[in-house]
């Protein structure tokens, strides 16, 4: 049987449906491609996306604003790392650099998630550095980093000293080890750690191939949702980043606290 291919139509095109949804709606940057010819406008996820060539699209985003693809943000994001759980934040490039911010949440490891930004004050001494050298582009493969990425924050919570993991802007590589570490350390369905993640910050957005990544990373801890009484859906069905129903209800107190 041929894959079902379904086309849908609005009233009055592309424009008007802009004009009442813009937050579902994304659009080359101008309007224009690299060619220097006009590209149409496309449908997307707001929050996440596809990179199309080999530069870091991280680089792309000031690590400090406090907007998002559709627009301002209508909670803006802290200047400041996110803890995640206990000695466990996520933050920018820009936290990274922030003695004060590193004094105040009492951080002394960083894990650099990027292959190019430099480890500031690793030859002081004061701070452990581990650097995964992973750009933010759908032929990555971060997922071969994750075990050590998690025994870095392990060590860290063990010690209890803060743990910073970030990459350039705080929203993509950072968020994909973050999602993995929860999933591993409290057995949890990728779905259920990006949505805590997604609590504590709202303007995460993973690339897809990350996300396959991570969906994989699962099937690999045998991680079983509350749906295994059912018939797997096809793969492409599979791939949903927000919880859908209240099945899982978590006491974010109670894993704050592992």
């Amino acid at each position: 049987m041929s894959d079902l291919c379904v086309s849908l139509f609005f009233a009055g095109g592309f424009s008007k449906f802009q004009a009442e949804y813009p937050t579902l709606c994304e659009t080359n940057l101008e309007g224009w491609s690299h060619s220097g010819s006009p590209t149409a406008p496309v449908l997307g996820l707001c929050g996440l996306r596809i990179s199309s060539d080999s530069s870091d699209i991280e680089s792309d985003i000031d690590p400090s604003s406090a907007t998002d693809r559709g627009g301002p943000l209508s909670n803006p994001q802290p200047s400041f790392p996110v803890e995640i759980l206990p000695y466990l934040y996520l933050g920018c490039a820009k936290d990274s650099t922030n003695l004060d911010v590193l004094e105040e949440y009492g951080i002394k490891y960083i894990l650099n998630v990027t292959p190019n930004l430099p480890n500031l004050f690793e030859n002081a001494g004061e701070f452990k550095y581990k650097q995964i050298p992973i750009s933010d582009h759908w032929s990555q493969n971060l997922s071969q980093f994750f075990p050590e990425a998690i025994s870095f924050i392990d060590e860290a919570r063990a010690q209890k000293r803060g743990v910073l993991v970030h990459c350039l802007a705080g929203i993509s590589r950072s968020v994909t080890v973050t999602v993995a570490y929860l999933m591993q350390k409290l057995r949890l369905s990728m779905n259920d750690a990006y949505d805590i993640v997604k609590t504590k910050k709202s303007n995460i957005s993973p690339n897809f191939n990350f996300m396959g990544q991570l969906l994989d990373f699962e099937r690999t801890l045998s991680i079983r949702g509350p749906c295994d009484n059912r018939v797997a859906p096809p793969p492409a069905q599979q791939l949903y980043f927000t919880t859908p129903t209240n099945h899982n209800v978590f006491q974010l107190d109670a894993i704050e606290s592992t």
